[in-house]
């Protein structure tokens, strides 16, 4: 195993670009057992080693890192994690106790701040924690907002450095494409040319064309049209379903019979067709599963009575792509009058609201 390590080691060093500023790195590690070499991971790029050293004593340093500004790791000879910091001009000082994992990257405004920012999100986790224990969902709403305005102060205040990109990435989950392709937009030139900013900038265009109309923007998105198979063999398309004239909403779901919130979703999207499906909703399930038995089983246990289809090829699937769908329970609601999309990621009883809403 350590030999195979070290192979993909060598082998992907050869890949990284010399685009850095001087970056210069000292290392000092308590309770180091490791020794030989010592190497940094890029984190946005699958893992590529960006540059490596010998360690002796826990002591190391490397002069010129030559690489873009990333989020990065520091692994030692065997791949284990010694901590995540941030690749930037200057000098980085690596310094802590490995046993007690709390080795850390300081000395430049990227991994100061995010310093700062695990520091204060680590006293957030702890509120969390006691207001979910005592039940006070007021204190847990009030809470959650509070650590969205604390992300988006970070990202602002480091809106000239890689630890801005990293907030930005972290906002993007929750924040709409519109909020996020504007934020890109104020960055400065050189962090906006960084493959990272170039990747992220990338998939919220694409996420765009499928989320419902962000207040402010100009962009209506609609459905993209879908074609796979169903447990039958019979390949069905998103397109003849929304055209279907009995049908005036369908909803587009993403999901897998491995996927535990997705099961946990069904009860209430059962519930929803059995009561609006006579009124014109209808539901288009594609699923992300790896073993058509599996799925079938699922149909049939769970009573999903509306449109299956997939490709029984988990992720690796064209749909997934076209509706930027990184993780499921995913959905969508589409207005059949004209295809577009008005409503994501309806949860639990919100689909019966949105429904009863639509289909007085």
């Amino acid at each position: 195993m350590k030999r195979l390590f070290l192979i993909s080691l060598v082998a992907t060093l050869a890949l990284v670009g010399c685009d850095s500023k001087r970056c210069e790195i000292d290392g000092r590690l308590g309770n180091f057992r490791g020794e030989g070499m010592i190497y940094i991971t890029d984190n946005w790029n699958k893992k590529v080693v960006i540059d490596s050293t010998t360690v002796s004593q826990g002591v190391f340093r490397f002069d010129n890192v030559k690489a873009e500004p990333t989020l990065a790791s520091l692994v030692g000879e065997d791949g284990s994690h010694i901590t995540t910091f941030f690749i930037e001009e200057g000098k980085i000082a690596i310094l802590g106790d490995a046993a007690e994992y709390n080795v850390k990257g300081s000395g430049t405004p990227a991994n100061d701040a995010f310093n700062a920012f695990m520091q204060e999100r680590q006293e957030f986790k702890e509120k969390f924690g006691k207001a979910i224990q005592s039940g006070d969902e007021e204190a847990v709403e009030a809470l959650d907002k509070e650590y969205e305005a604390m992300s988006a102060r970070y990202q602002e205040e480091n809106g000239g450095n890689i630890f801005g990109i990293f907030m930005l990435k972290q906002r993007s989950y929750s924040e709409t494409s519109h909020t996020i392709l504007n934020e890109i937009a104020k960055l400065p030139q050189e962090l906006q040319e960084l493959n990272v900013t170039k990747s992220m900038k990338a998939e919220m265009e694409q996420r765009r064309k499928t989320e419902p109309q962000a207040e402010g923007s100009d962009f209506v998105p609609h459905y993209i049209n879908i074609v796979q198979p169903t447990p039958e063999g019979v390949e069905v398309s998103l397109k003849s379903v929304v055209e279907n004239t009995s049908n005036r909403y369908v909803l587009l779901d993403f999901w897998a019979s491995w996927c535990g919130p997705c099961k946990r979703e069904l009860p209430h999207l059962t519930e929803a067709y059995a009561k609006y499906h006579k009124k014109g909703f209808e539901i288009y399930g594609v699923s992300f599963d790896r073993n058509a038995d599996a799925w079938e089983a699922a149909i049939k246990e769970y009573k999903l009575n509306w449109v299956n289809v997939s490709t029984v090829t988990s992720f690796n699937n064209q749909a997934a792509d076209d509706y930027a769908v990184s993780s499921i329970p995913t959905n969508f609601l589409i207005d059949c009058s004209n295809g577009v999309i008005i409503a994501k990621n309806l949860r639990g009883e919100d689909v019966i609201k949105k429904l009863e809403e639509l289909l007085k």
